[in-house]
């Protein structure tokens, strides 16, 4: 008999009893559903978390006062000065781009159209290479406002939006901090929110010498930000970064460092992990599954073979082999858990797009997961089917003919 007689064969008797197969089936479908929009809602969450962190800049390095503990909290507090500065500008050379010394205070800004609560962020021009920040109006400050300690800002796009009517030109207008007038020179592109929650764009920027003359009265470095020359060089930057900051704040080798170095690179690695973590959860969710579906179908082919006795002995008594009647056992089987698999790829695909729409996140789906999902359907057919089939083709022609 050939494969495509045994295929036929095999249809027919899976739509004689359509309901029963579909039950059967369903324990694929609630496993091929949960391992593909679990599998796409994690790879959805790392995209979007990259596209956070590259809002960031991929090749940043932070640094920053005190050590973090495991809990977040912050210990050994050594403030950081503009000598930091230096000495990482000389031992990080050229493994990095640039580096900006960042102060931030927190203040009220005023405007005739309202008020705001904002984050003061002073620092030198570098920063906008560093944080690879935009300008959608206007412009950024440079080194003569630096120089000069000039009365200029540089607005966010939630600032904009909360101290002047959409759609007025704010680029020339001013605003008022702490009882100083400051002339807005721009507006910054949109960036969202960063990978931990914070909006970045419900900042003002300034000179770092304008906030120190005019707003906090003091020199003072609240965090450094340098830019890698790129990814290879991160770590060799970092370990340069660490080991002038030690010199710097005469630590004996031994000692707990009192700083804090750490790149956007390590949370995407981290969140790589989380993730990776999560998805094989679900992975074993899922096996547990298919593993019951895969019993189910093994019951019911067992079933199937009781009933077709009288059947499968008439067809081995006017000829056919025992490998025909293996094959077409088989392929129900097969058959049986493909649907289940198609349905529950179906269902996953929905549910995937429903989480991505809710939470916000892009909705992935990688070809080499729907092609996995269909092969791992049809192993389980093979697998569990295989011993109902072989037992089917190892009946007695007459025993099965005599068969109630």
């Amino acid at each position: 008999m050939t494969l495509t007689a045994s295929l036929g064969m095999a249809l027919s008797a899976l739509k004689a009893h359509a309901g029963r197969s579909l039950l059967t089936s369903l324990g694929i479908v609630i496993g091929i559903a949960a391992v593909i929009a679990l599998v796409a809602a994690g790879d959805g969450a790392r995209e979007k978390l990259d596209e956070r962190l590259a809002s960031l800049g991929k090749t940043m390095i932070l640094v920053r006062a005190g050590v973090r503990t495991d809990q977040g909290a912050i210990a050994d507090f050594t403030p950081l000065n503009p000598g930091d500065v230096a000495a990482i500008r000389r031992a990080a050379g050229p493994l990095v781009t640039s580096v900006a010394e960042v102060q931030m205070t927190n203040k009220l800004a005023v405007t005739r159209h309202g008020t705001w609560p904002v984050m003061v962020v002073g620092s030198t021009p570098e920063v906008q290479t560093i944080r690879n920040w935009q300008v959608a109006r206007g412009r950024f400050y440079n080194a003569d406002d630096m120089r000069s300690g000039a009365a200029v800002c540089l607005l966010g796009q939630t600032v904009r939006d909360k101290l002047f009517p959409q759609g007025a030109e704010v680029v020339g207008q001013t605003i008022r901090i702490a009882g100083q007038q400051f002339r807005v020179i721009g507006v910054a592109a949109a960036k969202g929110r960063s990978a931990t929650g914070a909006d970045q764009d419900d900042q003002v920027f300034m000179p770092i010498t304008t906030v120190q003359k005019k707003l906090a009265g003091e020199e003072k470095v609240n965090l450094i930000l340098v830019s890698a020359r790129d990814e290879a060089a991160l770590k060799p930057a970092q370990e340069a970064i660490r080991n002038a900051m030690r010199v710097r704040h005469r630590l004996k080798p031994g000692d707990p460092a009192d700083f804090d170095v750490s790149s956007v690179q390590e949370l995407s690695e981290l969140a790589v992990v989380v993730t990776a973590t999560l998805q094989g959860l679900s992975a074993v969710i899922a096996s547990i599954s298919l593993l019951v579906g895969g019993v189910g179908v093994m019951n019911i082919m067992l079933v199937s073979v009781t009933e077709r006795t009288r059947e499968i002995g008439l067809r081995m008594a006017l000829g056919a082999p025992a490998s025909a009647v293996l094959a077409q056992f088989l392929l129900e089987a097969v058959f049986l858990t493909l649907v289940g698999g198609v349905i529950g790829l179906a269902l996953g695909l929905v549910f995937a797009g429903g989480m991505a729409n809710a939470l916000g996140w892009p909705l992935v789906i990688r070809p080499a997961g729907v092609v996995a999902a269909c092969a791992t359907a049809a192993s389980v057919g093979l697998f569990f089917g295989f011993y109902p089939a072989w037992r089917a083709s190892r009946l007695n022609p007459i025993a099965a003919l005599r068969h109630e």
